[in-house]
């Protein structure tokens, strides 16, 4: 047998490859399909509204259940300026009836408190309420249920609440939290 050892030598040296400028031109076509197939995955206006609301109502509802599971006044506080709502019990054995900040989340166990500004998703929402009561209501931010369910103002703790709506606005979207007194019917619209 017989071979020429320049020969081997140079196909030892020059192995098959690819170039610096074909690797560049796949990774741009990869990326540019990844920038077709890809949905955009940040949230829409919708979907941070409907963050929002579901945090507002699940508060409400977590304050009735509490009340009706404990028999005991349990109510949220819905504050526009600061767009956050927190569950509390109220202490009646003072006169008048003392909130208390100290029911914790089933989940977190912290502190019941949801305040929109500081999730990354609901930011740059606007929160407006309207609320109606059957009667003068002093604390028009503080709803409590009693151990049946119904909702009352928490100043004086004798007044019903009709209807209480938190508007979520987000551009031209909005969504609708309302709360009906008498029944404790939570409702997104």
């Amino acid at each position: 047998m017989f071979f020429n050892l320049n020969e081997r030598s140079y196909k030892l040296n020059h192995q098959a490859g690819f170039s610096l400028l074909e690797l560049s031109i796949v990774v741009l076509i990869l990326g540019i399909m990844a920038i077709v197939v890809i949905p955009d995955s940040a949230p829409s206006d919708q979907h941070k509204l409907d963050l929002a609301a579901q945090l507002t109502a699940d508060a409400m509802r977590f304050a009735r259940s509490e009340a009706m599971r404990l028999g005991e006044p349990v109510g949220f506080s819905q504050q526009n300026n600061e767009k956050r709502i927190r569950v509390y019990r109220l202490d009646t054995n003072t006169v008048p009836w003392t909130t208390i900040f100290d029911v914790y989340h089933p989940v977190s166990k912290k502190p019941y408190d949801s305040v929109l500004a500081n999730h990354a998703l609901t930011r740059g929402i606007t929160v407006t309420a309207n609320r109606d009561f059957r009667g003068v209501c002093n604390a028009v931010t503080n709803v409590y249920f009693d151990g049946s369910g119904i909702a009352r103002c928490a100043d004086p703790e004798t007044v019903l609440v009709n209807r209480y709506d938190v508007t979520l606005t987000l551009g031209s979207n909005s969504r609708t939290v309302s709360l009906t007194g008498v029944s404790g019917q939570v409702s997104i619209q």
